[in-house]
């Protein structure tokens, strides 16, 4: 049951990275077409993607590889580290559109 419940975690993280890229190449499209839409939360979000991207998906890999009482929250506490980046992602990519 457990290994379940991460697996399910864990598709529901690959939709979320999948997510955060799409959002990274419209933000890029944006800053592009709109530079002086740029403001100091776009850059410090790009930074934030940037370096949690990488650390966030190690921590997935290692979390399936290694069987843990743990792994449920470990991946949880990813997902939602995750979903919290996307929410601000999605939240500057809308204050550049408008």
């Amino acid at each position: 049951m457990n290994s379940l419940i991460t697996f399910i975690i864990s598709i529901a993280f690959l939709g979320l990275v999948i997510w955060e890229n799409r959002l990274h190449s419209q933000l890029g499209f944006l800053a592009s077409q709109r530079p002086d839409k740029v403001t100091k939360d776009f850059i410090r979000v790009i930074r934030q993607e940037k370096r949690l991207n990488w650390i966030l998906c190690i921590l997935a890999i290692i979390v399936f590889m290694t069987t843990s009482r743990y792994s449920v929250l470990l991946m949880s506490i990813i997902t939602i580290i995750e979903l919290l980046l996307v929410t601000r992602m999605d939240r500057v990519k809308n204050e550049m559109i408008d």
